[in-house]
């Protein structure tokens, strides 16, 4: 009989230990879900170091938290540290790989440090997560247009004027298309036809 009670009691106190680690392991997420949240608004506020702050403390509670990574490279980058932004950015895809704002965010930082053709490798994975998204098309556009890809560039930017209709993303679309052909070396003039005002 001893046996059977030290089982139970042992099997209690188990039990009681699985339930606090569980509860506090549960506090730590909550704790860094809000951490990420206020990181996050402090970003787009522009208030970098706080944020900084906030999301480090978020990714060193939850290192496999895309969306803390995300926002860490945001603020980063408003800081100017342009090597620990890419690297939580890569993070940020990495873990949530089919996630197109990360792509996309991933992708705006590697042109921003000069890298091209791995910026468009983003943008184009962001474009097949999220076909309909006219933010992306623009971005992916004007990637092309730095790189020189006129082609693409224009095609880029009607789709993005198609799926923009017209809402304002639509019309910047019309705008920088406009712009692009301006300043394309051609002898061939290429105009917006009126079906895609």
């Amino acid at each position: 009989m001893p046996h059977i009670r030290w089982l139970g009691l042992t099997a209690t106190g188990v039990l009681l230990g699985a339930l606090v680690i569980s509860l506090t392991g549960g506090l730590g997420h909550w704790r860094s879900r809000r951490l990420v949240n206020d990181g996050a608004a402090l970003v787009s506020e522009g208030r970098y170091v706080p944020a900084a702050r906030s999301l480090l403390e978020a990714v060193t509670t939850t290192p496999g938290d895309a969306r803390a990574h995300y926002y860490l490279g945001l603020a980063y980058a408003g800081l100017g540290q342009d090597v620990a932004a890419l690297h939580h950015a890569e993070d940020a895809v990495r873990l949530s790989p089919r996630e197109p704002e990360y792509e996309a965010g991933l992708a705006m930082l590697l042109l921003d440090a000069g890298r091209g053709p791995e910026a468009l490798t983003h943008l184009h994975r962001a474009a097949a997560l999220r076909p309909g998204a006219c933010d992306i098309r623009l971005l992916l556009a004007d990637a092309l247009r730095r790189a020189g890809d006129r082609q693409e560039m224009e095609r880029e930017y009607r789709v993005a004027m198609r799926l923009g209709g017209g809402s304002a993303l639509g019309a910047l679309a019309r705008e920088q298309l406009k712009a692009a052909m301006a300043e394309r070396p051609s002898s061939s003039d290429i105009h917006i036809n009126e079906e895609e005002r």
